[in-house]
């Protein structure tokens, strides 16, 4: 699969959803505040999440594509395999406003043999600042996903665990793509 990014408006009504071209599903979850909270799965993975290993990550990202495309804000990043999957569900997405509540969020998918870097940045002071994954050269549109923050682990069912760390966002990266 090659890398596949799209703005996307779901019914939220009509979940669970999948998107063919992302190899990605949708579905509802509870978040801590017991709020509704929309999801993104591995592909066919939308009615028995447990069923595919998967982690999804809560975080801050921005994704620029070298065809001038950006968007970002907070998400979620599901290493499933040797696949990535993210959505952005608030901030924005080349001027459009992204609001999971109302179904409008940016999504992407790429397959880890297309990444040519994960790296930490770092501050000043040596303190981990976030996580820099860059696309292989060749890939049409390249891409540069810069990870500022983990918030923590998303259960499928929409708890979050906080206490997750760039390490191991950088470990599940690398090591689900070697």
């Amino acid at each position: 699969m090659a890398f596949a990014a799209c703005h996307l408006m779901l019914d939220l009504s009509d979940l669970p959803s999948q998107s063919d071209e992302l190899r990605a599903g949708f579905g509802m979850g509870v978040g801590n505040n017991k709020k509704p909270l929309l999801l993104i799965y591995p592909a066919n993975d939308t009615n028995m999440p447990e069923a595919a290993e998967h982690v999804r990550y809560t975080v801050y990202m921005t994704l620029r594509l070298n065809d001038g495309t950006q968007a970002g804000d907070l998400g979620q990043l599901v290493v499933a395999g040797r696949r990535l999957i993210g959505m952005m569900t608030h901030g924005s997405a080349d001027g459009t406003r992204l609001d999971d509540s109302v179904g409008s969020v940016y999504a992407f998918a790429l397959d880890l043999d297309d990444v040519a870097s994960a790296e930490t940045r770092t501050k000043w002071t040596g303190r981990v600042a976030g996580v820099v994954i860059t696309s292989t050269d060749d890939l049409d549109p390249g891409f540069v996903l810069d990870v500022t923050s983990v918030v923590g682990l998303l259960a499928d069912s929409g708890r979050l665990t906080s206490g997750t760390s760039f390490a191991d966002l950088l470990k599940s990266v690398t090591s689900a793509g070697s």
